[in-house]
């Protein structure tokens, strides 16, 4: 057991979080021999962190051309009723984004309502109430900012310290908002995860991306922004299957892989029963 896509994981990430997906590999090598059954020693079965990488990585793959990376990231969008061109796809992954300034003044308004007293207390010594938010990953192309949140078996957290319905995904909407402004682009927000934890409405984050798709409830979640606003940065926020997402990337990247790093990543999706068959 290996950390597949070692030279783009060098390359996208830090070296302590290549060092830690590599020791998440390993110790879990050693835990399949042994027997062992600790979550310390098998993190690298449910690190959402890992399977956001494998998902992705084949996006900056250099041998993959860029017209077909291109064609992948068009079908994701199509998936979620996005019809849009796009090219010079580059990819991101544990990207912090950080929270917006008027954001940030309007919390230390809000916070003086929050019902706990030792946290309105907390807040009076704080300088900045809420730091950047890290995207699992970001595709930016010539016209589109795509941030992506991926779930493998948790839920979003529904609420930040200071923030009391700063949910993880109005969050990264908020955020998503002032950096594709900067940037000149529009945003796009997918939250990917397994399909069934989804149609079975166990989560969170069922709810939340039902009532996103109108405007009217993403303003409800981030009240300091206007509807006028968020209408004209935000193309699309929606949930995808997992599944779906994985079986376009690796359908169109298969032949362009070696073949053990093609078999080694679809292994990897079999045992999370994210099959990837192509």
């Amino acid at each position: 057991m290996r950390l597949i896509y070692e030279d783009i994981a060098k390359k996208l990430l830090t070296s302590e979080r290549v060092i830690k997906y590599k020791n998440w590999a390993e110790e879990a090598e050693k835990a399949k021999k042994t027997g062992s059954l600790s979550p310390k020693e098998n993190q690298y079965d449910k690190a959402e962190e890992l399977i956001t990488f494998y998902t992705f990585a084949p996006l900056d793959h250099e041998k993959i051309p860029n017209q077909v990376k291109d064609k992948v990231v068009q079908e994701i969008l199509s998936f979620v009723g996005v019809s849009e061109q796009v090219r010079e796809v580059k990819l991101y992954f544990e990207k912090d984004l950080p929270p917006p300034q008027k954001y940030l003044k309007w919390l230390n308004e809000k916070v003086k309502e929050h019902p706990i007293g030792y946290i309105r207390r907390e807040a009076e010594t704080k300088g900045i109430l809420e730091g950047p938010t890290q995207v699992d990953a970001l595709i930016e192309t010539d016209n589109l900012l795509i941030l992506i949140e991926v779930k493998f078996t948790s839920d979003i957290s529904p609420y930040t310290k200071f923030g009391l319905i700063r949910n993880q995904i109005a969050r990264l909407i908020d955020v998503g908002i002032s950096e594709a402004l900067a940037l000149h682009k529009k945003l796009v927000v997918l939250c990917c995860t397994p399909s069934e934890l989804f149609q079975r409405r166990s989560r969170l984050y069922y709810y939340k991306m039902q009532e996103y798709s109108e405007l009217y409830n993403i303003q409800n979640d981030i009240p300091w922004r206007t509807i006028d606003e968020i209408n004209e940065n935000l193309k699309k926020a929606a949930w995808v299957s997992l599944e779906k997402i994985i079986r376009t990337v690796y359908e169109s990247a298969k032949r362009h892989l070696d073949f053990k790093e093609f078999m080694e990543a679809e292994f990897f999706f079999k045992e999370r029963m994210l099959c990837v068959s192509v």
